[in-house]
């Protein structure tokens, strides 16, 4: 009896060290994980604000661009707007010409058809003075 209680005493003594020995290696390697998921959880943090401040920068840039855009969107409809009034214009002086060529065709015909009448009464006057001679050589005879 006395050997049966001696090596329960010794299997209690015993089991000490080896709950010990298991609870520190348990508790490095919660630790070690513990360490692990820290650098992950900071190296994702970083990733992520760098991610959000490179959004923000090109959010910026879509923003100066769409504005760009509109600038120029507004430069093009004002530059269309110019070509149209131009145009506008242009046909106007156009039709302001064929009106002017018209008076300028009609002017030119009744210039023609007055320098035409002119040498007619100009060969009636020579033939006039030339009647007006006749009768005047004839009475003089």
């Amino acid at each position: 009896m006395a050997l049966s209680r001696r090596t329960g005493a010794r299997f209690q003594a015993s089991i000490w060290p080896g709950f010990v020995d298991a609870m520190t290696g348990l508790l490095l390697v919660l630790m070690f994980v513990l360490t692990i998921f820290m650098v992950v959880q900071f190296v994702l943090r970083e990733t992520i604000s760098g991610q959000e401040v490179e959004l923000n920068d090109l959010a910026g840039e879509v923003a100066a661009l769409a504005q760009a855009l509109g600038l120029e969107e507004r430069r093009g409809n004002q530059l269309d707007a110019r070509v149209n009034a131009l145009n506008a214009t242009l046909n106007e002086a156009r039709d302001q010409a064929n009106v002017q060529a018209n008076v300028i065709a009609t002017l030119t015909a009744e210039r023609d058809t007055q320098a035409q009448k002119l040498a007619e009464a100009g060969n009636q006057i020579t033939a006039f003075e030339a009647q007006v001679a006749g009768l005047l050589a004839q009475r003089e005879d």
